[in-house]
């Protein structure tokens, strides 16, 4: 019997995202009390900060009380190509996001209209807690989490993309 060919990258890269997403959720939420979820539009964001070298790297270790904005003028690299990285993590991040909502790490809600991802389940599922993923990518998912939750989707979008 044939399966058929298994994208490993894609596998691996799939559970990455669900991961990180699922720890900038997580995060988020717990920053803002559990009174609100991210917007889709600023889960979308956290791939191409994290999951590109030099910008997790001037993230992971900026304070959690440094304004964003602070963070993106001492490290311009972060935003350096920004819109590039944006159109190429969004597939993955959708992926990462299916596969956290079918698991039931994540789900999908809408608040005032307004697509947002909330936590499902208060905690990992049993054997898939995140213990493989680099820590730098943890902080950092965190920490824009930290920086997310008090500033709306077109701010951020603006300070990424540099509009």
């Amino acid at each position: 019997m044939t399966t058929g060919y298994v994208d490993d990258n894609l596998i691996q890269n799939s559970t990455l995202a669900c991961f990180l997403l699922t720890i900038f959720v997580r995060k988020y939420e717990e920053l803002t009390a559990r009174t609100t979820s991210p917007e889709l539009t600023k889960v979308l964001l956290v791939l191409p900060a994290t999951w590109n070298r030099e910008s997790c790297n001037a993230i992971k270790s900026r304070n959690f009380s440094t304004s964003l904005h602070t963070v993106l003028a001492d490290s311009p690299g972060i935003t350096h190509q920004f819109q590039e990285r944006l159109t190429a993590f969004t597939p993955v991040s959708c992926q990462g996001l299916n596969l956290a909502c079918a698991t039931g790490l994540l789900r999908a809600v809408s608040i005032n209209d307004t697509r947002c991802i909330a936590i499902k389940s208060k905690s990992w599922p049993r054997g898939s807690k995140p213990t493989s993923v680099p820590s730098e990518m943890i902080q950092a998912a965190e920490r824009l989490a930290s920086w997310f939750k008090d500033a709306h989707a077109a701010r951020l979008y603006s300070q990424f993309l540099g509009i």
